[in-house]
């Protein structure tokens, strides 16, 4: 047992890849085109859209030729390696880049930790003393710091899952965390500009968006975690001494404009990206690729809450042939406006209460509200917000009980849930009624989880904010007498 655990630890980035690619052979060996499992298709629908696209472009088209091809269309080009062949190619660069994902998880843990445990040495007996507090079943638990690193990505099986089966989305979670890692390059023991810094997080943030959009909820984030760090540094001498080697121009830009240049590599890039695109594939790049994601409705394996009614509304289409009648009616325009309200008021308060002081805490608050409330949510979608969850987790207080029964409830939530949809899909029973009450369960259920959450979070650590920006919060010191 211990030398597995050695092993784990020894080489995560390159064992976590080696697995991927394993199971990206062996999987859909096994079960495409089953006969034993008739039905059952490991390799997700979109890959081949994908591939399709890929080919597309390779024979000078658009991409968008391909039915149901909704991405940008840098994505077909960069596959186009799947001319080689088209059943591994892309598989592979995606469980690349969710490997390297993973290991930069580790690496941000690792800082982290290496950052505590320079604290001083009444605040790291304050946490020694909570540690010895823990009994119980919960010592069971406890397993080394590096194997807890790669157990939340690199080992973790949803994101193995969805990359091996061809998902793209190994490649929209990297960008974040790439954006996130920049910000914290003066960590990493070198002296870095800020306007490096805001222009890399920038761009990194800027090509995020283009992939995906949902990205841009985090800007506000973004802006308020560099502003707050900017004011802090200004008063610190060793900053004001960099400042002083550098020209008047440089001192401005640095004390002030820092966030300007974010703003502009953000926009910039974006911009950039969007232009390429509708000039090499016309117009189609603009609305299949970025404005389809506004109105996106889908009820085909969609766990929100709000699938039923997209079912319904696309029923009511097909019957009175008007489409714009059923789908974008007053009523449903209403209905489809309400996920927004708690969407904004979460994101308003990460944004400015959070960020900050904690820009992962709050990036990952963002996604999981976002997520849980959009009105469509795949399985895809989780990862949004598990690979900010790492770089946060040790702020969150997980071994009270109310947390032991969110997590309970939401595992229970997703049982009923993938239940009630194996009923309907496979077996083909009329459980139409029960998935959307196991849909609204699963939604009371990531409610719960979110506030146990922030609730853990405010008791454990919003007591006093560090001295330094971006560290989270942290209890008080307790008086030596």
């Amino acid at each position: 047992m211990t030398s597995t655990i050695q092993l784990l630890q020894s080489h995560p980035f390159l064992l976590g890849l080696a697995l991927r690619l394993s199971l990206l052979f062996l999987l859909p060996l096994l079960l495409d085109d089953n006969p034993l499992l008739r039905g059952v298709r490991y390799t997700d629908i979109d890959y081949d859209v994908f591939t399709d696209a890929a080919f597309h472009v390779a024979d000078g088209r658009s991409p968008y030729e391909r039915h149901t091809y909704r991405y940008t269309p840098f994505l077909a080009s960069l596959l186009i390696g799947t001319l080689l062949s088209a059943k591994y190619f892309g598989k592979i660069l995606f469980c690349v880049a969710d490997a390297i994902c993973g290991y930069i998880i580790v690496v941000l843990r690792k800082q982290r930790r290496r950052r505590i445990s320079e604290e001083d040495d009444d605040e790291r007996q304050y946490k020694q003393n909570n540690n010895n507090n823990v009994s119980g079943w919960r010592r069971l638990l406890d397993i080394s710091p590096g194997l807890k690193d790669s157990l939340w990505w690199l080992y973790n099986p949803l994101p193995i899952n969805i990359c091996t089966r061809g998902s793209a989305e190994s490649l929209v979670v990297l960008l974040p965390v790439l954006a996130t890692s920049s910000w914290r390059l003066r960590r990493w023991g070198t002296t870095i500009p800020i306007i490096a810094r805001a222009c890399l997080a920038g761009i990194m943030h800027g090509v995020g968006i283009h992939a995906k959009l949902y990205p841009v909820i985090y800007t506000i984030s973004f802006m308020a975690y560099f502003s707050h760090w900017n004011n802090n540094n200004n008063n610190n001498n060793e900053y004001k001494l960099l400042l002083t080697m550098l020209p008047n121009e440089l001192q401005t830009y640095q004390r002030r404009d820092g966030l300007i240049l974010f703003l502009v590599f953000t926009v910039g890039t974006v911009g950039a990206l969007t232009h390429a695109a509708v000039h090499f594939h016309g117009r189609e790049a603009l609305e299949e690729g970025l404005l389809y994601h506004f109105q996106r409705v889908d009820h085909r394996h969609n766990y929100s809450m709000y699938w039923y009614w997209i079912y319904l509304a696309r029923g009511r289409s097909y019957a009175n042939a008007n489409e714009l009648s059923a789908v974008a009616s007053p009523s449903s325009s209403i209905w489809g406006h309400l996920p927004l309200i708690p969407q904004v008021l979460i994101l308003g308060f990460s944004s400015l209460g959070i960020a900050p002081y904690d820009l992962t805490f709050a990036l990952f608050c963002q996604t999981f509200a976002f997520v849980a409330f959009n009105k469509v949510m795949t399985a895809q979608y989780f990862t949004w917000y598990l690979c900010l969850l790492p770089l946060c987790s040790d702020r969150i207080k997980w071994n009270s009980r109310r947390m032991a029964f969110s997590l309970g409830l939401l595992a229970i939530s997703i049982i009923a849930w993938l239940l009630s949809a194996f009923s309907l899909e496979m077996l083909g029973w009329r459980s139409h009624r029960q998935v959307w009450l196991a849909s609204l369960f699963f939604f009371v259920a990531n409610v719960n989880l979110l506030t146990s959450i922030l609730d853990g979070y405010k008791h454990e650590q919003i007591a006093r904010a560090k001295t330094r920006p971006g560290e989270g919060w942290s209890k008080p010191k307790a008086k030596v007498t």
